[in-house]
């Protein structure tokens, strides 16, 4: 049968400062499949203020069905009942508990957390149902990247290229943690996010990137219920059943199993704790079947799979997670393409996942998947070559955001996946504070061959001793293979007719490496064409900046100026409406092997 209950009118809240040590209460929770049992406990004591406007209910239990247990992870949110009214949802655990024995956020305040003002617009979906419309973000948020809004300091703040910036990306408001050594005596809060699809690698990535959370992963399989179990998964919430929030779905899944404390209608509040504290945050929520409950003598803890989206995250305060089942919220599908190369031995495959839509998790979540991805099909820990073309696709853009990255690690792919800018772009995007953006899709195609087709850029040197206007020079670059062995490479240089005679700065670095030739953005429309403007990682940049200044005006560059001019635009206040701008001529052309490092030099240019 389906285990629905009848629709019930929500139950009345029992006074938290009538309770009374040693008196009995029942509650419901989960202990397998997806029907609540009813469990017997004891009022211990009320500690007042335990968090800031929030009482703590203390509750120990003897009932033999914690026997073997106790108290475990993934119970956070079981209503606790006396006289059929719901006094508190347990929420907090001891590690090492010689007896069952945790606390219990009140119900009321939770209800009280629940009513705060919801800021999201919605628009209509399917079913009656609504879906959420994406926000834009704060000016705030972008300058959690960078003071100026400049979109290259932006990248920069995620680290230099090629490096794996995914467990420092700007995360959501951290849930306090005790930094005592006393951790094993606090109470603790704690959700196990049901992991499947993922490596060992990966899955320690998954760990730190929601290291401040109440979200614990555990490789338990995250997907949806077995098909041959004998009872049928619920198909709706009910207090003391479990509640899945989705953070993966597909050939990756992961959701955070708890319980749901009171059903109001369309309204569902869960845990008696946050997940980040991140207030008005929105995921699907799903019922949970639970496989069952691992008992362990530190912390045991429920493994359950999602089941039925029916519902969609909105609140994560300090007293509880709350659901709204006529709100939806939309997934970003991720399509991961994989090719490796070894002599005349060619291997391919693919991931295909949706991912929690979240402007600061989403990143992080996406790289893990993608270095999950790799490793999967290649786990070996060796040199490798890595071709990652990346393509970001956003509502309302005709063509995606495209990236080509060209890199080299001595020790496997996974510790250079960070640095591929599909993933670095989606940051500063949905970050940015000009207006909401809405991912529909990312892709990445991965090319990886085991060589160590790679140098460091050690000198430039100009042959003829200067360079020569109106045509195309070439330069030579010394780079150091790392077998040791140096090679020399020949880059060409267009410079213009209008520097005869001045001096330069010349600079010659990998695509990737090379400064940003775009104006400061001043609304998403130059923020996206900044994007654009960024280039590939497997050609030569080589760069002349002359001694003259240009100007930046309404995102747009302004070159070539005459003093005068320059002078009229130059802005005479910090404002991203008009910046000063260095300007550059730059020339591209194809790399033979992936290069690090860039080299810079002060060279004449000659007369006409």
């Amino acid at each position: 049968m389906a285990w629905a209950l009848p629709a019930t009118a929500a139950p009345e809240v029992y006074p938290i400062d009538k309770l009374q040590r040693g008196q009995t209460c029942y509650g419901y929770t989960t202990f397998a499949g997806g029907k609540p049992e009813r469990f017997t406990c004891e009022i211990v004591s009320v500690a007042k203020n335990y968090m800031p406007k929030m009482d703590l209910v203390f509750v120990k239990s003897d009932d033999p069905k914690f026997a073997t247990t106790g108290f475990w992870a993934g119970m956070s949110g079981s209503p606790l009942y006396i006289d059929d009214k719901v006094v508190c949802a347990f929420s907090y655990n001891f590690r090492f508990n010689k007896i069952p024995l945790g606390g219990c956020t009140p119900l009321g305040t939770m209800k009280k957390e629940s009513d705060a003002y919801r800021r999201a617009k919605t628009v209509a979906g399917k079913d009656g149902t609504r879906v959420l419309a994406p926000v834009a973000a704060t000016m705030a948020d972008w300058k959690r990247l960078t003071p100026n809004m400049n979109v290259q300091d932006a990248l920069d703040a995620l680290g230099p290229p090629r490096s794996n910036w995914l467990t420092a990306a700007p995360l959501p408001g951290a849930v306090s943690k005790p930094s005592t050594p006393y951790n094993d005596e606090v109470p603790t809060a704690m959700i196990p996010l049901n992991v499947g699809g993922f490596t060992n690698p990966a899955f320690a990535q998954l760990s730190q990137i929601l290291g401040n959370s109440t979200l614990v992963p555990v490789q338990a399989g995250g997907g949806a219920a077995a098909s041959n179990i004998s009872e049928t998964p619920p198909s709706a919430f009910v207090p003391g059943g479990s509640i899945a929030v989705e953070v993966y779905r597909g050939d990756l899944n992961a959701a955070g199993v708890g319980t749901v404390s009171y059903v109001d209608g369309d309204k569902i509040l869960a845990f008696g704790h946050p997940m980040f504290q991140s207030g008005e945050t929105y995921a699907p929520v799903s019922t949970a079947y639970v496989h069952t409950v691992i008992p362990s003598a530190m912390n045991s803890f429920v493994i359950g799979s999602a089941v039925k989206e029916i519902g969609s995250l909105v609140q994560d305060r300090q007293s509880m997670i709350m659901a709204d089942l006529k709100l939806r919220s939309p997934m970003i599908p991720v399509d991961v393409a994989i090719k490796t190369t070894a002599g005349k031995h060619v291997e391919t495959g693919s991931f295909h996942l949706d991912v929690m839509n979240n402007r600061f998790l989403t990143a992080s979540l996406v790289g893990a998947a993608l270095g999950n991805a790799v490793q999967h099909y290649l786990p070996d820990q060796d040199h490798v070559t890595a071709r990652v073309d990346s393509a970001v696709y956003m509502k309302g853009e005709k063509k995606p955001i495209e990236f080509v990255d060209y890199m080299y690690a001595n020790d496997g792919f996974g510790s250079v996946v960070g640095g591929v800018r599909g993933l670095r772009v989606i940051i500063p995007l949905l970050l940015n504070p000009f207006a909401p953006v809405e991912i529909e899709r990312v892709t990445f195609n991965v090319e990886l061959a085991f060589d160590n087709d790679a140098a460091e850029l050690k000198e430039l040197m100009v042959p003829v001793g200067e360079l020569v206007p109106g045509q195309r020079n070439l330069v030579e670059v010394r780079m150091t293979r790392y077998d040791g062995g140096d090679v020399i490479e020949k880059v060409p240089v267009d410079v213009p007719a209008s520097l005869a005679g001045t001096i330069v700065q010349l600079e010659v670095t990998a695509g990737d490496r090379a400064r940003l030739d775009a104006a400061p953005p001043v609304d998403l429309a130059t923020l996206i064409t900044a994007f654009r403007s960024l280039l590939p990682g497997n050609v030569w940049a080589a760069t002349l900046y002359p001694a003259d200044e240009g100007v930046a005006v309404e995102g747009k560059l302004v070159k070539d100026l005459p003093a005068s001019a320059q002078d009229k635009l130059h802005p005479q206040t910090r404002t991203q409406r008009a910046q000063a701008y260095k300007p550059m001529a730059r020339t591209l052309s194809p790399a033979a092997r992936v290069v690090d490092g860039s080299a810079t030099m002060l060279v004449r240019v000659g007369t006409l």
